[in-house]
């Protein structure tokens, strides 16, 4: 599956998965504009709607960012590939970390909580 950009915040764009709808052709992406709680977010829908088309729809979520450069600071013979894949390799570790992190705080609140209740016990025995 490949991905693309749509414009971000100020010098970095999205960057998200292409969709193929039901009807096999490459899903259009859309924003809300309508005056609704999800007003600017993105979502997939088949480009060719009706009779040829398909009624297909969902939502459509970043997987990343990448960096985004005005045409004067493109410098054609530095690669932007690698600058793109070394962020994704970055942005990966620290998700795995943060689950490290987030599956240790959880044992630890389990440990805690075995202890206390163990005191508890220990001392309404007595």
């Amino acid at each position: 599956m490949s991905s693309s950009s749509i414009g971000g915040g100020e010098g970095q764009m999205f960057r998200f998965m292409s969709k193929k709808c039901r009807c096999e052709r490459k899903a259009a992406i859309r924003i809300v504009e309508s005056e609704k709680p999800s007003k600017g977010r993105l979502y997939y829908v088949c480009e060719n709607p009706g009779l040829k088309g398909c009624d297909f729809w969902a939502w459509c979520n970043p997987v990343g960012y990448a960096p985004m450069y005005r045409r004067d600071e493109i410098d054609d013979k530095k690669p932007r590939v690698e600058e793109g894949v070394q962020f994704n390799g970055k942005l990966m570790k620290l998700e795995m970390k943060i689950e490290v992190l987030t599956m240790m705080m959880k044992t630890s609140m389990v440990v805690l909580l075995v202890c206390f209740i163990s005191t508890m016990l220990m001392f309404s025995m007595k």
